[in-house]
């Protein structure tokens, strides 16, 4: 059984979003870089290697154009596909459009459906989900132009304010957080500006910040690994207490230094439940398919578990949180990326393609 790798190449950003940090050399001009799309390099080649480990020789086909990527798979016809594209010509909105071209392939890969990849990057409409779902979230609304925001009613202060449709913590700063109507609109403008698809203004629930991996067993079924905590005490305290751009990616940024993550969370049996069960229910809501991570806060207040976004397809770097919850499960990075790979090759031999890996 032939196995392929498929993944965005990485692409310079578009100008204008100055959380991006400047890279140039000696005899280039400045390119802005986007670390969340650099990252896919390493973690393509971890994967690559690990599945040679488990005797499997994939192709890797790293994506700039649609066309390139229908061209490889007509060329080399492959049985199964690691899907890690998150984007294409460094559009999130695109990323579904790749799953939806394996499913008219024919050809079975791993995670997420193109429906739910694009449900979940809509932060307004995988909210609406969740809510008829009977999950808690934070109340929000979708505003695309300041215009809009002036007539529409909005969730009580503090409110954070985020891209409607990005992931990775993209256009998240410390200026996101926002206590009064000046800051708001300042805000809503500066995201409808930088990204088109506009802001999602949304109550901002003060407490813990928590996240859950989820991995299917061998019957398919979501399962949660240890739940991770993203620990603020080592913030200012005049900064917000959110996961921002830099806090992911910026390594030697104050926010990535300050906000030490700790796995397992220490979580008191009830509320452990509590936080597992909100996964769970929100995984379903999307209909979230082999793995997934969803990111929770519960308010200080009452301890009550809302939920904030589902990711369908997180970084699977060794280094990242999901691996960092699968490690704390008693697996090890080899087991966690061949149990992933497994149920995209279950859906293959489901589909009358022999089994020889």
């Amino acid at each position: 059984m032939s196995i392929a790798i498929v993944y965005n190449e990485p692409e310079p950003v578009v100008l204008g979003r100055h959380w991006l940090t400047r890279s140039q050399a000696a005899d280039s001009p400045p390119v802005l870089e986007d670390r969340a799309e650099v990252g896919v390099v390493a973690q393509v080649e971890e994967i690559r290697a690990t599945l040679v480990e488990l005797g499997m020789q994939p192709k890797l086909c790293g994506v700039r154009r649609g066309v390139d990527l229908a061209e490889f798979l007509v060329r080399e016809r492959p049985d199964a596909i690691f899907n890690c594209c998150e984007s294409v010509g460094g559009s999130a909105a695109l990323e579904m459009s790749v799953a939806a071209l394996f499913d008219l392939f024919g050809i079975a890969y791993t995670g997420s459906t193109a429906l739910t990849l694009g449900i979940a990057l809509d932060k307004s409409l995988a909210k609406a989900l969740f809510q008829a779902a009977g999950v808690l979230t934070p109340a929000g609304v979708a505003i695309r132009t300041v215009d809009e925001l002036e007539r529409t009613a909005t969730p009580a202060f503090p409110l954070i304010v985020k891209p409607l449709a990005e992931d990775a913590s993209i256009g998240i700063e410390t200026a996101s957080v926002v206590v009064d109507r000046t800051a708001l609109t300042e805000r809503v403008r500066f995201v409808c500006s930088a990204f088109p698809q506009g802001a999602l203004v949304e109550e901002f629930i003060d407490g813990r910040e928590l996240n859950v991996s989820l991995l299917a067993n061998s019957a398919g079924v979501l399962e949660p690994l240890p739940a991770s905590e993203v620990l603020f005490d080592g913030l200012d305290a005049e900064m917000p207490a959110i996961v921002s751009y830099h806090a992911k990616w910026t390594v030697d940024s104050e926010e990535y230094l300050g906000t030490p993550v700790r796995c397992p969370a220490a979580l008191t049996e009830p509320l452990a439940d509590r936080v597992y069960g909100a996964a769970l229910a929100a995984a379903a809501a999307v209909n979230v398919r082999d793995y997934g991570r969803v990111d929770l806060r519960v308010r200080s207040s009452d301890e009550a578990v809302f939920v904030l976004e589902v990711n369908p397809n997180p970084d699977l770097s060794a280094d990242a949180g999901f691996m960092r919850a699968a490690r704390a499960s008693g697996r090890t990075y080899a087991r966690t990326i061949e149990q992933i790979l497994s149920c995209a090759l279950n859906r293959a031999r489901s589909r009358g393609i022999a089994a020889d890996v």
